[in-house]
């Protein structure tokens, strides 16, 4: 969904807010997280959202589809808390990413770090619904509101 650069600026201003409110709701005060519009987050068709957390600094990067972002609701906040969720165990992630590679082989290290990616996935899914649920809703209606 392509949008003028005017309509991405007030896109990405009010997601920013957004994101910022939940970030406090969730107790991850300490992360300084910048937020993106793009088409593709993570240069991915199929991606809704990614974030990149900094390596031994409480910054990250979060990247949200337009697709996602314009309609607000309770899919924009599924989305983000699942991005947020994931700055709770960045440094565990980090072991993995950051560690594990320079003490395995490169086959062991594939095996491992897909298995911890995609087991850590399906449980961020599974909180973020949970813990979604009690978290506030962006202030802006859906489409068909």
């Amino acid at each position: 969904m392509s949008i003028s650069q005017a309509e991405k600026g007030r896109l990405q201003k009010k997601l920013a807010r957004y994101v910022w409110k939940l970030r406090d709701e969730m107790w991850l005060t300490r992360w300084a997280i910048n937020i993106l519009i793009t088409e593709y987050p993570g240069e991915s068709e199929n991606s809704l959202a990614t974030i990149s957390p900094t390596n031994a600094q409480y910054r990250a990067e979060l990247e949200v589809a337009t697709r996602a972002a314009e309609p607000g609701g309770e899919d924009l906040r599924q989305t983000i808390v699942h991005e947020l969720l994931h700055l709770w165990y960045r440094d565990a992630s980090d072991i993995f990413r950051l560690a594990l590679p320079k003490e395995l082989g490169n086959s062991a290290y594939t095996l491992l770090w897909e298995s911890y990616r995609q087991t850590f996935e399906l449980m961020t899914d599974g909180m973020a619904h949970a813990w979604g649920e009690h978290l506030s809703l962006p202030d802006w209606p859906k489409e068909s509101d």
